[in-house]
């Protein structure tokens, strides 16, 4: 079989998990100082990550973290309905 076509699967988080707080401030002071202390290349997105969690203090970090199990139970779910398709077929 040749595929030529893909299906987007967008998972948000879930609402009880959500940032409380201005996650768009954090994010922006977050990129000025990797800006100002000269963070480049691959550093950017672990800094960027550990700082957004410290200027929200914490919660940024525990929804990044249910998205992950969020969007591991979809694809589970995902790939469950799809296994179920194959074998009908």
């Amino acid at each position: 079989m040749d595929a030529r076509h893909g299906v987007l699967i967008v998972v948000p988080v879930p609402a009880s998990d959500e940032s409380a707080g201005d996650v768009d401030e954090a994010i922006e002071r977050a990129v000025a100082d990797a800006e100002a202390q000269g963070i480049r290349g691959k550093a950017v997105t672990p800094f960027l990550l550990t700082r957004v969690s410290e200027l929200t203090s914490g919660a940024s970090l525990r929804a990044n973290q249910a998205l992950l199990v969020h969007n591991a139970r979809t694809a589970g779910l995902n790939a469950r309905e799809l296994s179920g398709l194959r074998m009908k077929n």
